[in-house]
């Protein structure tokens, strides 16, 4: 399982970009859902990487960072192995671990806090919108203190019908218990990436 390598799509503002970003794409997504996103940030001197999950999404076209469901149990060792190896080739590619961020939505922003929150380092930050930790106590015991001065932005929307901001609340609650440099911001949208949060990604990603 150590060499699981992720489908990927990359794009750069330039050929010496010195800050990495991982978008994680929410479920049934793939790995170019996200660009438009990006172009939409403008965010300058960086180069986005675009993973498409390794699981097939249960009863729906598309994929999913996590198999499996609650009956039968869920896999997530292909996610979390490709996450390792893909951080891993752009740390070495010269991208300082500082400078690397990493967007999720929805089942991207769980998997975005499940896994920052367990590395033994810590990078830029991360950025989970709409999303949930869906094992709290599992997450708590296994932390990192290594991760811990990784920042964290929490963005959701106050429409939200598909997830409620109040996972994102119970999110900057249990983050900031374990001690966190987390914030949290909401705005007047649904379960989408909002033209609002630009923003506030923006801002948090220098």
């Amino acid at each position: 399982m150590s060499n699981v390598k992720l489908i990927l799509h990359t794009i750069s503002d330039n050929d010496n970009p010195s800050r990495a970003i991982i978008a994680l794409h929410g479920w049934t997504g793939d790995e170019f859902v996200f660009e438009p996103v990006a172009k939409m940030l403008k965010i300058k001197n960086v180069k986005w990487f675009f993973p498409r999950a390794p699981y097939k999404a249960e009863k729906k076209q598309g994929n999913s960072w996590f198999g499996g469901n609650d009956e039968k149990g869920w896999q997530y060792s292909k996610t979390m192995n490709g996450l390792e190896n893909l951080i891993g080739e752009i740390i070495e590619s010269g991208f300082l671990a500082a400078n690397i961020y990493i967007i999720g939505f929805s089942q991207g922003a769980c998997l975005a806090m499940e896994y920052a929150i367990r590395m033994p380092f810590s990078i830029g930050g991360i950025i989970p919108i709409a999303g949930f930790i869906k094992f709290k106590d599992q997450l708590a015991a296994e932390m990192h203190s290594a991760s811990l001065s990784t920042k964290i932005l929490l963005l959701h929307g106050t429409e939200d019908k598909t997830v409620s901001i109040n996972e994102s609340k119970n999110s900057f609650e249990l983050l900031k218990k374990l001690g966190y440099d987390v914030r949290f911001k909401s705005y007047d949208t649904g379960h989408k990436i909002s033209l609002k949060s630009k923003k506030y990604i923006r801002e948090f990603i220098k």
